[in-house]
């Protein structure tokens, strides 16, 4: 009884990947993402992504293979069909406020307004404030987001420009929520 245990035990572990299968298809993944945030062309992008996909993803997570079937299909869609910039999809990206301990709460993001909070428009504005090289807020932002907005615009012809203005605009939103 314990000879046939201990030899389904080893026929249980020869099953499975090797960790040479596993250690080549990382390897290779890594390359593919390196060479997927570099100036390569599409089409060495693309080669390396379905090269993977057909060779190395005995062993691999779930995840790895779902990111490279994606990252493929991406790179073999017709180059004139829109498409984001890696700029814009950073654009997108909404600015929140940085989690400074594991014990506080997370931060509101519900603007709450309260009976008592008098409205913008009956409350005075703000006094300018007389220290050198200040800048309005959000500002920085708002500059990033135009940058963006630039490139995109930069690069694309047509309907494809519709992109660009919907990610400045989210951009921009962002900038001036509290």
């Amino acid at each position: 009884m314990v000879v046939g245990a201990g030899a389904a035990a080893a026929a249980a572990m020869a099953c499975g990947p090797s960790f040479q299968a596993v250690y080549e298809g990382d390897v290779r993944f890594e390359h593919c993402y390196a060479l997927d945030q570099g100036p390569a062309s599409p089409d060495a992008k693309k080669e390396c992504w379905r090269g993977w996909l057909h060779d190395y993803t005995y062993g691999q997570s779930r995840d790895r293979v779902e990111y490279a079937g994606l990252r493929f299909s991406e790179l073999s869609l017709d180059p004139t069909l829109p498409s984001e910039d890696r700029e814009v999809r950073h654009a997108r990206v909404m600015p929140m406020a940085v989690p400074t301990s594991a014990f506080a709460p997370p931060p509101s993001t519900v603007d709450r307004v309260t009976a008592e909070t008098p409205s913008p428009a009956t409350t005075a504005p703000a006094p300018p404030r007389t220290v050198g090289a200040t800048r309005a807020p959000g500002e920085d932002c708002a500059e990033t987001c135009s940058g963006y907005w630039k490139t995109c615009r930069s690069g694309c012809k047509g309907a494809a420009c519709d992109n660009c203005d919907k990610a400045y605009k989210l951009c921009g939103q962002g900038c001036f929520k509290k």
